[in-house]
């Protein structure tokens, strides 16, 4: 199925981080709801929040083209949600799904405040270390993402010192760690917070529309820093009940 990105009614979904975002494209303008993704344990907030996302603008999911969302790396819940939110969407509607990397989603928003390319964008900050990738804005407009790679601080050091040599700047949260964060400083990386620019992140995903940018949703996944703890401790688990590693 084709679709003109730049004329496409398009949901975009982000629950990554702490605050998740919804933005919606329609008319050539764009809407957006913010939530805290936990504020509920009864119930799934996002829908709420999506069909008052539509309320707001007037249509409803039928009147989707597209779906897009946001891939991580991020938390394990939020991101399984908006996976299989985005998943759920495209297979009830039959409509293309977009899948756009946390990383280009943060570059692309930086860009919209005034930002320049190279981006270092450290995700996932856990035990002195961080999943880094560089950001890399190409002539035609497009960002280019790195091999990604989970760093500490020595290889991180090696990274900064490439990135502040091209004049770039490090995307990063509250969690990236005293240790990263000196190193940063000590090799003169700038440190600025990243965030979600709503229209930046539909603009993104329409563009990838448009160029046929497109995933099955079955092949849909969340990117993952590391395994998730919960993969781990089922897979531990799973593993115990045995009957040779209960020596049976």
């Amino acid at each position: 199925m084709t679709v003109d990105g730049s004329q496409a009614t398009l949901l975009a979904i982000d629950c990554s981080q702490r605050e998740a975002c919804l933005a919606l494209l329609h008319a050539g303008s764009v809407r957006e709801r913010r939530f805290d993704p936990a504020a509920r344990f009864d119930r799934e907030v996002l829908w709420d929040e999506l069909r008052a996302l539509f309320r707001d603008v007037g249509v409803s999911v039928t009147s989707l083209d597209a779906v897009a969302v946001a891939t991580g790396p991020g938390g394990f819940t939020g991101l399984r949600v908006a996976v299989a939110s985005a998943k759920g969407i495209a297979f009830a509607r039959g409509i293309p799904v977009v899948e756009v990397p946390s990383a280009v989603v943060f570059a692309a928003s930086d860009r919209a405040r005034g930002g320049r390319s190279p981006w270092l964008i450290a995700l996932a900050a856990k035990n002195g270390t961080a999943w880094v990738v560089e950001a890399i804005e190409a002539p035609s407009g497009d960002i280019a993402l790195s091999e990604p790679e989970v760093a500490g601080a020595e290889r991180f050091a090696a990274i900064a010192q490439g990135v502040v040599a091209r004049g770039g700047v490090l995307l990063a949260d509250e969690h990236l760690g005293d240790a990263l964060t000196q190193v940063a400083a000590v090799h003169g990386l700038p440190i600025r917070p990243f965030g979600v620019d709503a229209t930046a992140f539909v603009r993104e995903a329409a563009a990838r529309l448009q160029r046929g940018i497109t995933i099955d949703p079955l092949a849909l996944s969340p990117i993952y820093a590391r395994e998730p703890e919960a993969v781990t401790k089922w897979r531990e688990r799973a593993l115990s009940a045995r009957p040779e590693a209960r020596g049976g």
